[in-house]
């Protein structure tokens, strides 16, 4: 049912645009579009290797792409519908249907005063850690899909240069297709006043923070924390810093304390418009705390570095995914080749449908968990491109550590595993490289290596996944793909692997 409304809610507000009277939706823009795909596939179901069969699966998937950009209203949102056939009998492991959305809004209602935020999203997320990772999109083995939106209008205002503040109300819900998942909502308020233009030596700034979670399945809770910070600068590019503040969670722990003082001391260096340097180590009520945050690009390159700890849950990850942003790492990179931010957001755009890229790199998993973690994570990225070529490599390495109590996940996986996820750490590499052979055609290798490792059971599996697919542009409108990947890894909670093998040909209409 919840799939069908989201389904009927964007195809809905396609129709409703599409009957507008011309001068109401100038600046609207409605792109159906349509693909269709053949696959053939040696173990669709991601089964362990002495399990495995063949099939050929028939894809098709219409879609739509709203987008808005006006000084009043910014828009943009992409569905597709996903509808499977199989060539033999459809057994678990495999989709019939599935959807993707990805969708944003940003708009002034009051100029200078009064914004809102809004997104929504529908994906197909890994269940657990420890199972088959997999890039085909009709597998369902150790997958489910995850709903959400999140709505949030602010406030801001400006007291001359004295100060400015920011009330932020948000409201957010994530759903997912997996019982033992519970349905969730949250509502949060944030206060932050910070210091203006006539704090140019000595700034500072002050954030509130309440949070309001209702789970299906975990306990209510009521999260509020409090941050003032202090910035000293000794020049123009150099600048030291300090927090200090006081965390207050309301979880269930495991013998340890939910609450804290906690501090921090750091720096901020800019040495130019290119280049930017964060760091700061200190102490929370669960431990020291560390954050670095480095970026660096040229005219070609971009390379990005980032740590940081904090308290998180699944549906917080589901919300705000971790991921590296690849739309974000390209528009650094041509951002001295179009200044103006409306062009070089469009240029990113038609630049990566050209070239085949993925929207985010490969990340650790995120896997379903009703319990609070203690979540470190280490993301090293490099995007490099030249006339021809564009090329994308990232490192993680993520660490959660369960705090809140294991009974919660005992529906999502079972009373015998259910400390299977109270300390895991994930490590990986990803390799994305397209070339240009030609104006229309586009050649593209991807490989993806992880290892996941759960500390409490002393399990561990590797996965890796290896693409290489081929693009051309027979028309403005139409163009087709050839492809060809390889899925394999441990199935470590059946001590035995898997291996998927797949060749596919897809064509694709915007209309």
């Amino acid at each position: 049912m919840a799939k069908c409304q989201a389904r009927c809610a964007v195809l809905g507000s396609a129709m409703l645009l599409a009957l507008l009277p011309s001068a109401v939706r100038a600046a609207w823009q409605v792109k159906p579009s349509v693909e269709m795909r053949e696959t053939w596939s040696d173990n669709p179901e991601m089964r362990s290797d002495d399990q495995k069969r063949s099939q050929f699966i028939t894809a098709v998937s219409p879609g739509v792409s709203i987008s808005n950009d006006t000084p009043r209203l910014q828009v943009a949102a992409s569905y597709q519908l996903n509808a499977f056939a199989y060539s033999d009998e459809r057994v678990t492991g495999s989709d019939r249907f599935n959807s993707t959305l990805s969708a944003t809004a940003k708009g002034n209602l009051i100029h200078e005063f009064l914004y809102f935020d809004a997104s929504a999203g529908i994906a197909q997320a890994p269940v657990s850690a420890f199972g088959p990772v997999s890039n085909s999109p009709y597998s369902d083995t150790n997958r489910s899909e995850v709903r959400s939106y999140r709505i949030s209008p602010f406030m801001v205002h400006r007291f001359g240069t004295f100060a400015s503040t920011q009330l932020r109300y948000s409201h957010d819900l994530v759903d997912s297709d997996l019982g033992g998942f519970g349905r969730s909502t949250s509502d949060v308020i944030d206060l932050s006043i910070n210091s203006g233009m006539a704090f140019k030596t000595l700034g500072w700034g002050l954030q509130l923070n309440r949070e309001n979670l209702e789970d299906g399945i975990a306990p209510k809770s009521i999260n509020s924390s409090a941050l003032a910070s202090l910035r000293y600068s000794l020049n123009r590019q150099f600048s030291l810093t300090a927090t200090g503040g006081y965390d207050k969670f309301d979880y269930e722990g495991m013998g340890e304390g939910t609450k804290g003082a906690s501090w921090s001391l750091g720096f901020n260096f800019e040495p130019s418009t290119r280049t930017s340097l964060r760091a700061s180590a200190g102490r929370r009520y669960y431990g020291n705390s560390y954050f670095l945050a480095a970026t660096h690009r040229s005219r070609n390159t971009v390379w990005s570095i980032n740590y940081s700890d904090d308290v998180s849950t699944s549906r917080g990850n589901f919300l705000l995914p971790s991921a590296v942003d690849t739309t974000s790492m390209l528009n650094q990179m041509f951002m001295a080749n179009f200044p103006d931010p409306v062009q070089r957001a469009a240029y990113v755009e038609a630049y990566i449908q050209a070239l085949g890229l993925p929207r985010s790199l490969p990340n650790a998993v995120n896997y379903f968990s009703n319990r609070y973690s203690l979540q470190r994570q280490f993301n090293a990225s490099v995007a490099l491109r030249s006339a021809r070529t564009t090329t994308m490599v990232t490192v993680f390495k993520m660490r959660r550590e369960a705090l809140s109590l294991v009974q919660y996940d005992s529906p999502l996986m079972g009373s015998g595993q259910q400390n299977l996820n109270d300390n895991t750490d994930q490590t990986g590499v990803s390799l994305n490289a397209s070339y240009k052979l030609s104006a229309r055609t586009t050649a593209a290798l991807s490989a993806n290596l992880s290892r996941s490792k759960s500390l409490s059971g002393d399990l561990s599996e590797n996965n890796r996944q290896f693409r290489f697919h081929m693009t051309h542009t027979f028309q403005p409108r139409l163009s087709g793909g050839l492809e060809v990947r390889r899925n394999s890894g441990g199935l470590a909670l059946q001590s035995s692997s898997y291996a998927e093998n797949a060749v596919s040909a897809s064509l694709s209409m915007k209309f």
